[in-house]
């Protein structure tokens, strides 16, 4: 337990590392591009992304949850690695050009061009980050992993200053890869220095064509916001639904790689030793929302200054977006892990299913309200979550016992902290507006937030106040909540 605690901690400190580096990088790129520009690197990007579903294979995530990891199974998954993403890499070189006649749009060609470059790469450092995933080497991908944003960052930046435009994004990509492939290297484990092999094809390519097919089917259809946006609203209303989701996805997405990036190899080392993964998880899903929640109820409350004051005012129509999507965001809380634990016992047909049966609706229902206005997608969004939350639950039912009404009774806690958070906030957005500027009484109102937030933790005796507990030192104030604790545990 201390070292997934450790683990934790160091994702954490990783995750928010990146992301103070990756805020800055925003604010400025908002203001070096327009809207348009960063609309047509978004539609590249949803692009791209369908195609690293494809060269993944599965590979990463079968290193990390192989009970009995071999050398000959390293080697095939080195090779399938190479073989998929050279593969991925090439088919869309070749669709670069149906890109841009698709949307119109002949800088889509280099642009996505140049982000092949990526598929060369990416098979020297994929398979060895999985293997140090595994072995939960948390301090080591921190270092690598804030050192390429930082590379990342600073080539967005100037290349955009010098007048690059959208490319300066694309460049700052294969920077990013390049950067970690020689990282990477320098501290690969000794069982990585390998050559490629086929031994143990039939195994991996049993998992990896299950998790394939999940990764990719979700991909496209996560993606179909921006492609179908693209297309039927302009780029323009790309950029505004991606910067609005952006800022969903600081906890969504960033915030939350932090947690399964231990959680995903903590289950799995849960199902080797036969402990009880349900209770892991419902424990897990208790701390991620005590923390979503009060994140998207203060976004959605302040989204007008946040959204001025990371972008500046072109970016003003992102707003009511923003209010929008945190709903979703609150809904997505629920199921963020519920993959990592099915991958964990290898049930992987069963996220295939899932997602085979989500996804499908999950594009219809975007391309039905993108016809309508970029507000309607944004409810189509929330309608989807909930859809994820009801068929997520169903599998994690048929696998750990887990029903919907367990899970909604045991956040209930969460629920009551989150209440607790936000009534100081709310009383600041009425009246401190009168007293000091937007950016005073966002940061005055986020510091309420905050301590209220404490202060509702251990009021309700919520779980994470153990933890809370440790990092502040056993005292005796504290005790109860911690005894609390141990009897929910």
């Amino acid at each position: 337990m201390t070292s997934i605690r450790k683990a934790v901690l160091i994702s954490f400190a990783e995750n928010y590392s990146t992301m103070f580096i990756g805020f800055i990088g925003i604010m400025l790129i908002a203001r070096l591009l327009t809207p348009e520009e960063i609309g047509i690197y978004s539609v590249a990007s949803a692009v791209t992304g369908i195609a690293h579903m494809m060269r993944d294979f599965g590979v990463g995530s079968y290193l990390v949850q192989e009970q009995e990891l071999t050398r000959e199974r390293i080697q095939t998954a080195l090779t399938v690695a190479i073989m998929t993403s050279w593969a991925a890499g090439g088919i869309l070189y070749l669709s670069s050009s149906w890109a841009a006649v698709f949307y119109n749009e002949p800088g889509l060609v280099n642009l996505i061009r140049i982000q092949c470059v990526n598929f060369l790469i990416i098979p020297f450092t994929a398979p060895v980050l999985s293997l140090l995933h595994r072995d939960m080497q948390f301090s080591v991908l921190y270092r690598i992993n804030v050192a390429c944003t930082v590379i990342q960052t600073v080539v967005s930046i100037g290349l955009a200053t010098l007048g690059y435009g959208y490319m300066s994004l694309a460049w700052a990509s294969v920077a990013n890869v390049l950067c970690l492939m020689l990282l990477v290297n320098a501290v690969r484990p000794h069982d990585a220095w390998i050559m490629p092999g086929l031994k143990e094809w039939r195994r991996i390519a049993s998992f990896g064509i299950q998790t394939s097919v999940a990764a990719i089917v979700t991909e496209i259809a996560m993606n179909m916001n921006d492609l179908i946006l693209g297309r039927l609203l302009g780029f323009q209303a790309v950029a505004l639904y991606s910067r609005a989701q952006g800022l969903i996805y600081l906890f969504h997405r960033d915030m939350m790689n932090a947690v399964r990036k231990v959680a995903f190899p903590a289950f799995a080392q849960a199902v080797r030793e036969n402990r009880d993964l349900l209770k892991a998880y419902l424990l897990s899903v208790n701390y991620i929302t005590v923390f979503a929640w009060p994140f998207y109820a203060f976004l959605g409350l302040y989204a007008d200054s946040i959204v001025r004051l990371m972008f500046g005012d072109q970016w003003d129509a992102s707003i009511p977006l923003v209010r929008i999507l945190v709903f979703a965001g609150a809904i997505g809380a629920f199921w963020n892990l519920w993959s990592n634990a099915l991958l964990a016992m290898g049930h992987v047909n069963k996220t295939m299913r899932s997602e085979l049966i989500i996804q499908p609706v999950r594009i219809v229902l975007v391309f039905f309200a993108a016809s309508i206005s970029i507000e309607m997608t944004c409810y189509a969004l929330i309608v989807i979550y909930t859809l994820q939350l009801l068929i997520s639950t169903h599998y994690l039912k048929q696998s750990i016992g887990l029903n919907l009404k367990v899970l909604l009774l045991n956040n209930i806690n969460s629920f009551a902290v989150t209440l607790i958070s936000m009534i100081i906030p709310v009383v600041c957005y009425v009246y401190l507006p009168n007293w000091f500027s937007p950016v005073e009484s966002l940061l005055i109102s986020a510091a309420a937030c905050m301590l209220s937030w404490l202060l509702g933790v251990f009021i309700v005796r919520h779980p994470i106040c153990m933890e809370l507990t440790r990092l502040l030192g056993n005292r005796p104030e504290l005790q109860s909540c911690n005894s609390n604790t141990r009897e929910k545990l």
